[in-house]
């Protein structure tokens, strides 16, 4: 799967649209604290699935800052959107619709306090390689099942010489 997501993600990723492919409650309450603890104020998430990630992150954020989110699916977008709104949240997020590594080549609006890593695996490392030049010093960046396989992933991160701390 890992081989044929790096090259053909968009496929492997559309026959997942109907999936609920959400984080933990134990994962959203650690990347609220994560976000509050850094004091964040600009957040971009790879990957958002149906948006509860993001209720978690843009909580965190509530005394200012913005968060931007990317998703493929455009399919998964209105449900993020609506879930966003029944959270009283989405002035607090924009959201990004199509390939994230397009998305991501735009631009932000600043320097990043927080990154989260949570779509395909085998882009993992080329979303993080297009924020890294815009993180903060000592911004985490956590990514939501890293596995070996993921394209060098783990073998970047945990190079000192990319600046990351493993």
């Amino acid at each position: 799967m890992l081989g044929e997501e790096a090259t053909g993600y968009k496929n492997v990723y559309k026959s997942f649209a109907g999936n609920f492919l959400n984080i933990s409650a134990e994962v959203g309450q650690f990347l609220y604290i994560c976000a509050r603890a850094r004091q964040a104020k600009r957040i971009v998430e790879f990957g958002t699935s149906f948006g509860i990630s993001t209720i978690y992150l843009a909580t965190a954020l509530k005394d200012g800052g913005g968060r931007l989110r990317t998703e493929l699916e455009a399919t998964k977008t209105q449900c993020a959107r609506d879930n966003h709104e029944t959270a009283s949240l989405a002035d607090l997020v924009e959201i990004r619709v199509g390939d994230a590594l397009e998305a991501l080549r735009d631009g932000v609006g600043g320097p990043v306090d927080l990154v989260l890593l949570d779509g395909a695996f085998g882009l993992c490392r080329p979303a993080l390689e297009l924020r890294e030049p815009h993180l903060r010093p000592g911004a985490p960046v956590i990514a939501e099942n890293a596995v070996e396989q993921s394209t060098g992933y783990l073998g970047h991160v945990r190079d000192p010489r990319n600046g990351t701390a493993p």
